[in-house]
């Protein structure tokens, strides 16, 4: 089901923006997708500079933008530690009062924010900073592998860089829930 562009294997444009639209509980005003190679860890590092210019040129607050390009940064180091993808894909949409920021890998595990590691560990915290950063997250399978995603309020009373660790929002699929591209 995946094709092969220039060396890259990545999920097909169509199948991706269908299963982003069919499963947000609002329909975006913008929505920006980019594949990268899942063999480079050089991926993480381009996956938040994609979003970080992209929230820009939507007019994002800078708190919102600050708070994307992180959230960005460990979705996808995740995906390039964990999956053995051959490539991911970042989808970034936006809505009037959010945004939301997940990426697509091949792989069928599943995202959990651990308890802390030991202060001396020096990796681990990735999903413990998306919690913080975030408004909510969570994930579900999609275009035949994982999608982990998280949304950002991008209101003016939002305070993203503030936000007390809440382990609370993360969400798995239920079917009863309506966050950002989940099953509903």
């Amino acid at each position: 089901m995946w094709s092969a562009e220039r060396g890259a294997v990545t999920p097909p444009l169509i199948e991706i923006v269908h299963s982003t639209l069919a499963h947000c509980a609002t329909v975006p005003q913008a929505l920006g997708l980019v594949s990268l190679p899942g063999t480079t860890l050089a991926s993480a590092s381009a996956a938040r500079r994609y979003v970080r210019t992209t929230a820009r040129s939507w007019g994002l607050p800078p708190d919102a933008v600050d708070a994307l390009e992180l959230i960005t940064g460990e979705l996808a180091a995740n995906a390039l530690e964990h999956s053995a993808s051959r490539s991911i894909t970042v989808v970034l949409s936006r809505t009037a009062r959010t945004a939301a920021v997940g990426v697509i890998d091949e792989g069928q595990g599943s995202a959990t924010a651990a308890d802390a590691p030991p202060p001396d560990q020096e990796d681990g915290r990735g999903l413990l900073i998306v919690d913080a950063l975030a408004t909510g997250w969570g994930q579900r399978h999609a275009c035949g592998g994982l999608l982990v995603w998280a949304e950002v309020d991008t209101g003016p009373a939002s305070h993203h860089l503030m936000t007390p660790l809440d382990s609370g929002r993360h969400h798995e699929v239920t079917g009863s829930e309506s966050h950002p591209w989940e099953s509903t």
